[in-house]
């Protein structure tokens, strides 16, 4: 297919918003080309995820996309299960944790360092989509297999309980090493790249750190109770356990590599005489084109084909509701203030009582949702991690509303029915 058939093809596509993610076209890029059949055989599956859009800073999908993903994972699940698939992941990153450091000192050109980093990251991309379409696969069985089990109204509630994972992610180990006593320096040389969502993006700072570590000193470590699964789907829930820990993992993965090989990309962005790589494509780069892709801009990937384009191809919706409505992770009624955080840094402007309003929340935010009332998030389901915090914290959440931070505004007073699904605005702001 040509780029103008591919470009009117995406067009006439019934896409709607996805995921809310500011990414760099430099991370955009490499995560679409290890969404292909190629990218996926270099972790030894048979497999891809079929097609995907990324448009100026949001993922875009259709229920074809999702029907077609899941189609994928049932058949490269036979080949290596998620257990097998989640080692694969965890290698490696704990190859990136030792090879990219030893690149900061390496007799290597410039060019070649950053060649031999991005060897350690790119296949890591291919866990996004691995997780990705083996959710579309297991929550639809999730749902069959335990209707018979679980009262309707209560389902999506005990499938979030029963993936609850027993492997803990990056930020549990942090406060666990916090408690386990931990100084301000060692837990900052190990985790600071958290903050680092997204990549090309700095991280913690130790007066950060400190405050981190002190609010994990002053909270008891959690012990989580896990519903009764009839024996019969035990197997079911374990799978599905492993698949909600390779959802974090795949992340922080990828994260922690690109902040480990920043110095390199540095280096290299230097003697290229630009700014960040994060504007650029790399294989562009490699080649010597020097081609600085805008803000607005679109990655088309269909099948082996993947296109970049310097203009954006989805149009804009008006969006101006009273209410917005989404999934009920945990249920409750809340009423507070709107406060919308787009970061980490901006998440320090939640006070007691607010509705947190967010694209997703991630580890960095849990300092505020410990303060506020409820969580409203465009994006997730059942079981992303601001439904599985919700559940712990015993907070009221309403995930996948998809348009929350563009209907809602700092300031407005809201009524969260988590019962319903539904966020009510009850006094905008002036």
């Amino acid at each position: 297919m040509n780029r103008d058939e591919l470009i009117a093809k995406f067009k006439a596509m019934p896409w709607e918003m996805w995921l809310h993610r500011r990414f760099p076209p430099f991370v955009t890029y490499l995560m679409m080309v290890y969404a292909t059949p190629a990218g996926f055989k270099s972790q030894g599956l048979d497999g891809q995820f079929p097609f995907s859009l990324y448009d100026t800073d949001d993922w875009y999908g259709t229920p074809e996309m999702f029907s077609a993903a899941a189609k994928e994972a049932e058949h490269f699940l036979k080949q290596k299960d998620i257990f097998v698939l989640t080692r694969q992941c965890e290698d490696i990153l704990a190859t990136a944790r030792v090879e990219i450091p030893k690149l900061y000192e390496s007799p290597l050109s410039p060019r070649e360092s950053f060649e031999k980093a991005l060897s350690y990251i790119k296949p890591g991309n291919v866990y996004i989509w691995v997780a990705h379409a083996s959710e579309a696969y297991y929550l639809p069985r999730l749902r069959e297999v335990l209707k018979p089990y679980v009262p309707a109204e209560e389902l999506e509630t005990f499938i979030g309980d029963i993936s609850f994972p027993s492997k803990k992610n990056a930020l549990a180990l942090l406060e666990e090493d916090a408690r386990a006593g931990f100084s301000t320096d060692d837990l900052h040389k190990k985790y600071s790249w958290i903050k680092a969502r997204g990549g090309f993006v700095p991280g913690y700072s130790l007066e950060e750190m400190e405050s981190i570590r002190n609010k994990a000193l002053g909270r008891p470590s959690e012990h989580r109770h896990r519903p009764n699964v009839p024996e019969s789907l035990q197997s079911l829930a374990r799978e599905a356990q492993e698949l909600v820990y390779l959802r974090t993992l795949r992340t922080d993965a990828l994260y922690e590599m690109y902040f480990l090989a920043q110095p390199i990309f540095d280096r290299y962005a230097q003697e290229l005489g630009i700014g960040s790589l994060g504007d650029y494509i790399p294989d562009e780069l490699l080649a010597g084109k020097i081609n600085k892709i805008p803000h607005e801009h679109a990655i088309i990937k269909d099948n082996e084909d993947i296109l970049v384009l310097s203009e954006s191809i989805i149009s804009f919706r008006d969006v101006s509701h009273q209410e917005v409505k989404g999934v009920v992770a945990y249920k409750g009624f809340a009423k507070g203030t709107v406060r919308i955080v787009h970061t980490p840094l901006e998440s320090q402007r939640v006070e007691n009582g607010d509705i947190l309003v967010t694209n997703m929340t991630t580890p960095a935010y849990i300092s505020a949702m410990h303060r506020a009332a409820a969580f409203v998030t465009n994006e997730g389901g059942i079981t992303c991690h601001a439904a599985i915090l919700a559940r712990e914290l015993k907070k009221p959440c309403i995930t996948g509303t998809k348009i929350a931070t563009k209907v809602l505004y700092d300031g407005d007073i809201v009524e969260v029915d988590a019962e319903k699904g539904i966020v009510r605005i009850i006094e905008t702001y002036k």
